[in-house]
Parts: C-alpha cells; sequence; structure tokens
C-alpha cells in the first residue's frame, strides 16, 4: 500500500472518529432532551423553546401542563402546583398560532399517559387563523427534533453550533454551580420591559379611524371552527380524562381602540361570543374570560404594550382558575359578551390619547 492510500485512510479514520465524537457528546448530554431527560449532575439551562418544548414534553415527569404563546411565559409552575396540586411543566411558544401549540399538546399526550390538567391560553388575535398556519418559517424550523425520523438527527448530533453553544453551556452551567433553569423562570420575560402609559404609549401605533365598520361572515365562521376544532376541542374530545382550562388572552384598552380604529370591533366581539358559544359545550374544557374586568384593562400599569400583560396578572388569573372564577358556561356567556359589547363600544377612546 503506498503512503499517499495510507493517509487517505487515516485521514478519513479520524474524520469518522471525530464525527462520532462529537455526535456521542451532544447524544449523551443531549441539551434540548431529544433523547432523555435532564442527566443527574448536569446543570441545563432551559432558554430555546421552540428547540426544547418537544423534548421536554416527550422525556420529563409531569401530570400538567402550561402552554400558550408568550402570554403563557410568566405563569410560575410553582403556583399551579401549589393551586391544583400537580407536577406541572411549562412549554410556551412565543409568537405561536394554534396548530404548534395544538401539536406540541398532542405530542405531550402520547408521551405522557400522567397528563391530567392542561392550562392554555387561547389568544384572540389568532382565532380567526387557518387552522393549518403556524407562523413560524418552516425552512429553518428544527423539524429534525420533531419527527420519528433517525437519519436526519445528523442536523442535532452533527450541529457545530448545538456543540460549541448548547452542549457548551450545559457544562458551563454545571462547572459554575448553576442549577438546571426552574419552570418559573423558563421564558419569563417579565424584567426585560418597562411597564405603564408611557411604556405602551411608546410602542403603540394609532391607525387613522376606518370609513366602514366589518362584520363577521359565513368565511370568518368557517376560519374559527376550523381551527378551534382541530388546534383546541379535538383532543379535548379524545381525551375526557384530562382537564382543560383555557383562557381567553385579557389584552389592554389599547387593544381594544386598535379594534375599534380599524373597524374590527364588533366583529371580534362577535367572533369571540361565537368561539364561546362552541367551548362551552365541552364538559372537560373550563373556559375563562377576564375582558369584562375593566379596571384591570384600562389600568395600563398592567400592560408592557397593547397586548402583554405582568406577571401579576398571570398569578391571579391561577388563582381564579383554582376557584373557578370568571368561568364562561352555557347559563352565563351571553350576560358575559353583553356586558363587553356595551362597555367596548361605547367606550371613549379618544379620552385615552388626550
Amino acid at each position: 500500500m503506498n503512503a499517499d492510500k495510507k493517509w487517505g485512510i487515516a485521514l478519513l479514520t479520524l474524520t469518522a472518529a471525530c464525527l462520532i465524537g462529537v455526535g456521542t457528546i451532544i447524544a449523551v448530554i443531549d441539551p434540548f432532551f431529544h433523547y432523555h431527560k435532564p442527566l443527574e449532575g448536569l446543570s441545563y439551562p432551559l432558554s430555546n423553546e421552540r428547540y426544547q418544548n418537544d423534548g421536554i414534553v416527550k422525556h420529563f415527569d409531569y401530570d400538567a401542563v402550561i402552554t400558550g404563546t408568550s402570554m403563557t411565559l410568566n405563569f410560575k409552575t410553582s403556583e399551579l402546583d401549589e393551586l391544583f396540586q400537580v407536577h406541572s411543566v411549562k412549554v410556551a411558544f412565543p409568537g405561536a398560532m394554534y396548530k404548534e401549540i395544538n401539536d406540541n399538546l398532542e405530542k405531550a399526550v402520547e408521551a405522557n399517559p400522567n397528563i391530567r390538567l392542561v392550562v392554555r391560553g387561547l389568544d384572540k388575535l389568532w382565532l380567526l387563523k387557518d387552522a393549518q398556519e403556524t407562523g413560524y418559517d418552516k425552512e429553518s424550523y428544527p423539524t429534525y427534533l420533531y419527527d420519528d425520523r433517525l437519519y436526519n438527527d445528523v442536523y442535532y448530533v452533527l450541529n457545530k453550533n448545538v456543540l460549541c453553544n448548547s452542549t457548551r453551556e450545559v457544562l458551563g452551567y454545571t462547572r459554575s454551580g448553576q442549577k438546571t433553569t426552574d419552570f418559573d423562570t423558563y421564558g419569563n420575560w417579565m424584567h426585560a420591559f418597562s411597564f405603564g402609559k408611557e411604556a405602551v404609549d411608546a410602542v403603540y401605533c394609532r391607525v387613522n379611524k376606518a370609513d366602514e365598520e366589518q362584520e363577521m361572515t359565513e368565511a370568518d365562521l368557517k376560519l374559527l371552527r376550523e381551527n378551534l376544532a382541530q388546534n383546541v376541542t379535538d383532543l379535548a374530545q379524545a381525551h375526557p380524562e384530562i382537564d382543560f382550562y383555557l383562557f381567553l388572552t385579557p389584552y389592554s384598552i389599547y387593544y381594544w381602540d386598535n379594534l375599534n380604529q380599524t373597524g374590527t370591533l364588533r366583529k371580534q366581539l362577535a367572533v369571540e361570543k361565537e368561539a364561546i358559544r362552541l367551548l362551552v359545550e365541552y364538559d372537560n374544557i373550563y373556559l375563562f374570560a377576564f375582558s369584562d374586568l375593566f379596571d384591570m384593562i384600562c389600568d395600563l400599569d398592567n400592560y408592557k404594550d397593547e397586548i402583554h400583560y405582568s406577571e401579576d396578572i398571570n398569578s391571579q388569573i391561577l388563582k381564579w382558575m383554582s376557584r373557578k372564577e370568571h368561568l364562561l358556561t352555557k347559563d352565563n356567556y351571553q350576560e358575559y359578551c353583553d356586558e363587553i359589547y356595551e362597555f367596548y363600544t361605547t367606550y371613549d377612546y379618544e379620552a385615552l390619547f388626550s
């Protein structure tokens, strides 16, 4: 065997050994929990929802789930656990449509037969979305973490960023004596922002008043019903053993001003009413709504922008849920809808800006 051939074989052998070594390190430490839950003796930072949530629901120990968008990131699982006597995880997806959240919940239910409680925020912004819409860029989404195809795991175990950033971060956390991020802290954005009227005014862009008021159409109804069926109620119907505590996200008075300015206020109220009517039909769905708490909605100290509320509201929502306060039923939802319709269609929005 000549020297060039020996050199080539040695180089290939060394390359293969390096790749196997890298892959083994990532698979064993597993910063995204693709193969297993956190290893004892290692500390894991939880900081990337779309890379870690799938592994969390598949491999962690829990019997309750908090999920939703950024509206649910400030929930504290410790509070839910104490109020409902459960052991929960929080797997929120900032900016997610209903489908992405439901897909993760389906994975959770499939992987964990012990789930007995789901707390989920239903963003009113996404009620009228196509049932298949996700809101994320499919080209950049880590689908290799979500499917069962072993061959595309190479994008995970032979990924330079995973090795140099995520895996290295686990080792750094461990060496420095830090603990694995708890679910109270995971994703919490509370202390990164200012709250109050000045903060909301700084980011709110008020549009000119529309000339015409929009009405809910049959096409809107079709979108709503398909979205709720596929991404909310089908799962609840298939799993009567699980209690689904759902809530309509309580946006600020500036959100309602935007609806008023764009001519979509009455349409949105009609859409919400229909959504409520559909959801209260299910025995294991407990639907809560808070838009009738007008003092809270109009107090901008609770908000950092027109829709995002403080963690104090998240804590209060869990307390209300535990006491079944602000629960909508077949008997009382009409009264709730009438009350918020009267308030938001007659509110003096101009006074907010005078």
